[in-house]
């Protein structure tokens, strides 16, 4: 009898310290996903207003001025960030309309593999700072249309690609 109520109690202690460590465990898990949830928000929030610096641009009427101001956005964005850890440069491409291009590029320089855009990075980084006051004030005087944001979806939906259109405004009344 004794044996037997030495055996009850050992196995009564066995099942408080599973039930302790079950709990740990627990614990553990809710603490560790409590910490995961909130390292994904904080990365969400980051991504958003990453893209809401960009997104401002995203309307029918941009002009001349505001795309380099976006232009100078995007490469401090893709200077600052390194493609080794996983960021895909951000690019700013803009279509003339037909017989057009950006004062003072040619199309040996600025137009994309497709043949259809201009890097609109590229093109105030290298040629806009070199045209004369005529030249950069007919740039700043044109206006694009945002036809394009393309997003990354394999890694955190930030945006790495904004197309334009050039547009004619139309002064009449």
């Amino acid at each position: 009898m004794e044996n037997a109520s030495k055996a009850l109690i050992i196995a009564g202690g066995m099942l408080i310290a599973m039930m302790i460590v079950g709990l740990l465990v627990f614990g553990y898990n809710q603490i560790r996903q409590s910490r995961q949830s909130n390292v994904q928000s904080e990365e969400l929030q980051q991504i958003a207003e990453f893209n809401q610096k960009l997104e401002s641009y995203n309307k029918t009427a941009v002009r001349g001025y505001q795309m380099i101001s976006l232009a100078n956005l995007a490469q401090d964005f893709n200077n600052r960030y390194s493609e080794d850890s996983g960021y895909k440069p951000i690019d700013v491409i803009v279509k003339m309309q037909k017989n057009a291009r950006l004062p003072g590029a040619t199309d040996d320089e600025l137009y994309t593999e497709n043949k259809d855009y201009y890097d609109v990075i590229k093109y105030v980084r290298d040629i806009y700072p070199t045209l004369n006051e005529n030249r950069s004030n007919e740039f700043k005087q044109l206006y694009f249309e945002c036809t394009n944001v393309i997003y990354d979806e394999n890694a955190n939906g930030r945006i790495t690609r904004m197309e334009f259109n050039q547009v004619k405004v139309s002064y009449s009344i």
